[in-house]
């Protein structure tokens, strides 16, 4: 008899969770439940009879629970906005339930689809089949096995966001959704969640958990503390939540996963991803450049945007405003043109921004001859190569490049 090794894992498997922890930092325990419970749908084990995955996500706003939903529609449908969202302050009124489900014919509204119907869930899963993009598109993996392009079924993500702030009659309605897999319209028309990963995420406790952090004081702890800290907010959001929702409610869930907060190297890490994203947006602008930013920069936006309760935003809106604005100017006064790059560096306690000039067309790149350090050649257009970002978006940069050549001509 042979033993089977715990160790081994699908393929498919492994690059979902990498993705999912390269995207969602510093949430590990989430993202293993979360593929846990995916090994469960990949390998078709799971109940037939309910929802594919019920998962309700707590904890302090700004660590990564509704981005960890925009994660997973991009690893399964190649696209972050691939999931249907109900923003549940929409609902706080019963009446508004009536957008979800739809009025009963001869009632005003009952000529509007709901936003629950069959065809709005399904349409992210047609579209990522016909533009072949995601995992459930992969020609012989076992997600596209148990989907396959020809047949009826389709995977679908849905998430109400801040669940607390719906009106109860929601609630209950999502008691028959999550048990049962199953919802009817106001039109008598029955709406199929049994192949949907319906998510939930709730702020319930935040008031709590704020007041639990500010005790830590400010600024970072390490080692035994970081874990204690993580356990009393566990703790203090299942109080709450407690609470709030009924206990059949709570129950419906196949896991409740607490986010902890956000610690120093987390931030470090998420900074590198939002300036990714600015790398990116410099390259469709007016004037497409290259943009690097130096350690010591990084440190100063760093402790900007450090706010244990916050989470990550508050460090979003540094990037914004200490970077992006700046540069802003910098371009509407034409001081930075296509093909600069940039360079934020610290000097004297505050950030500055140095420029070397580039090259504006694919003529004037070949004629440079040997290639300076300080310009750029056809294999890495960034100088002094900060964390690899740019030479993954060289061949983007250079069609930004050619385009702008060939205007130019």
């Amino acid at each position: 008899m042979k033993t089977l090794r715990a160790e081994k894992r699908n393929e498919q498997l492994v690059r979902f969770a990498t993705h999912m922890n390269k995207v969602v930092v510093g949430q590990p325990g989430a993202i293993d439940t979360l593929t846990d419970s995916f090994s469960r749908l990949i390998s078709g084990v799971h109940d037939p009879e309910r929802p594919l995955l019920t998962m309700m996500f707590m904890g302090p706003t700004g660590v990564g629970k509704t981005e960890t939903v925009r994660a997973l529609a991009e690893t399964i449908f190649g696209n972050r906005r691939a999931f249907t969202r109900v923003n549940c302050q929409e609902y706080s009124a019963h009446y508004n339930i009536s957008k979800l489900l739809g009025s009963p014919p001869g009632y005003v509204g009952g000529e509007i689809r709901p936003l629950l119907a069959q065809e709005n869930l399904d349409r992210h899963h047609q579209k990522a089949v016909e533009n072949q993009t995601g995992l459930v598109s992969e020609p012989g993996s076992k997600l596209s096995r148990l989907f396959p392009p020809d047949s009826d079924q389709n995977l679908s993500i849905v998430l109400f966001d801040e669940i607390e702030k719906a009106h109860p009659k929601l609630w209950n309605l999502l008691l028959g959704v999550l048990e049962d897999g199953t919802v009817v319209l106001g039109n008598n028309e029955e709406v199929d969640f049994r192949q949907s990963i319906i998510i939930l995420t709730t702020n319930v406790g935040s008031e709590a958990m704020g007041a639990h952090l500010a005790q830590t004081g400010i600024g970072f702890a390490t080692g035994a503390s970081d874990v204690k800290m993580d356990r009393d907010i566990e703790e203090a959001a299942m109080r709450e939540a407690k609470k709030v929702f009924p206990f059949e409610f709570l129950n419906r869930f196949d896991d409740i996963v607490t986010y902890h907060t956000l610690k120093r190297d987390h931030l470090f890490s998420i900074l590198d991803i939002l300036i990714g994203q600015v790398h990116h947006r410099s390259l469709r602008c007016a004037e497409p450049f290259l943009l690097e930013i130096t350690r010591s920069a990084k440190e100063l936006l760093v402790d900007e945007g450090t706010d244990i309760q916050y989470g990550a935003r508050p460090l979003k809106r540094v990037v914004e405003r200490r970077i992006v604005t700046p540069i802003s100017h910098y371009i509407c006064s034409e001081q930075i043109r296509k093909g600069d790059l940039i360079t934020v560096d610290l000097e004297g306690g505050d950030l500055v921004f140095r420029k070397e000039t580039g090259v504006t067309s694919w003529d004037e790149l070949e004629n440079l001859g040997p290639f300076p350090e300080a310009r750029w050649t056809k294999e890495d257009l960034g100088v002094r190569d900060d964390g690899g970002e740019k030479k993954e978006i060289v061949e983007e940069a250079g069609q930004v490049l050619a385009t702008a050549g060939a205007l130019d001509d």
